[in-house]
């Protein structure tokens, strides 16, 4: 998966096309084969899609990574992006128990990159399911004003893991990984990312950002940051988990 660093935007973008159009038939040829009542083959259009979900993921990281060398700065409303990626996230897993708080201050603008925040953070709330149990796992996502920035909290109540471990791979860009991608956002948005323990034993990780400035936000209509269409980077993370569980 590393090689994929070595892949221009172009190229990136070809391979995540084609992998797209993979999953496509094979989740069709999966809808065939159950009409057909051929179930024996079944297990193997959804390894396919499992596989390709697999690839796309580590694509999705690869091009994140180079995205962020162009960092754009605009306030947006903080609050509204978390609750609708949230919102996406619950409406995913609602398969799985684990269960997604939220304690969210409204109204919270800040000066930031939706686009790559929202890969970050996604990348952060994989990581959480990752680590909690199925049937018990909790993820709480908190969002507040701290000393004139907003703070950013998501923890977990899993199995915990080797913190040096985790801090190195947020500091390794020579990966694809999700944190590699979570790392690299927080060194341009130019703030410390803190991993710790949380209360529930599992893990916890915290940055800020800055607040916008008041002359910068304009009040606009509620609209959702989110991408919903089949591909969004959201969907391919999230359905990428949902095939690991089937296969398991």
């Amino acid at each position: 998966m590393e090689e994929l660093l070595k892949l221009n935007k172009h190229e990136c973008t070809v391979i995540r096309s084609n992998l797209m159009e993979i999953v496509s038939c094979a989740e069709r040829l999966e809808l065939a084969l159950e009409d057909a009542d051929v179930h024996e083959e079944i297990g193997t259009a959804k390894r396919i899609v499992s596989s390709c979900y697999k690839v796309l993921s580590a694509v999705i990281n690869a091009e994140e990574l180079a995205k962020l060398d162009e960092y754009n700065r605009v306030p947006f409303c903080l609050s509204d992006l978390v609750e609708d990626m949230i919102n996406v996230c619950r409406s995913k897993l609602r398969k799985s128990n684990i269960e997604i708080i939220t304690e969210i201050e409204r109204t919270i603008y800040v000066s930031s990159d939706p686009d790559r925040l929202t890969s970050c953070l996604m990348n952060l709330i994989i990581n959480a399911v990752k680590n909690v149990d199925n049937d018990f796992g909790k993820i709480t996502v908190n969002v507040s004003r701290l000393n004139n920035k907003a703070s950013i909290t998501i923890s977990d109540n899993g199995y915990g893991a080797n913190l040096d471990d985790i801090e190195e791979r947020l500091r390794n860009e020579k990966s694809n990984t999700g944190l590699a991608v979570v790392g690299k956002f927080c060194r341009e948005a130019k703030t410390n990312i803190v991993v710790d323990e949380s209360s529930d034993g599992g893990l916890a990780f915290s940055f800020c950002l800055p607040l916008a400035k008041t002359n910068e936000i304009t009040l606009k209509s509620r609209k959702s940051f989110i991408e919903r269409k089949s591909f969004s980077p959201i969907l391919v993370y999230l359905s990428k988990i949902e095939e690991d569980e089937e296969d398991e």
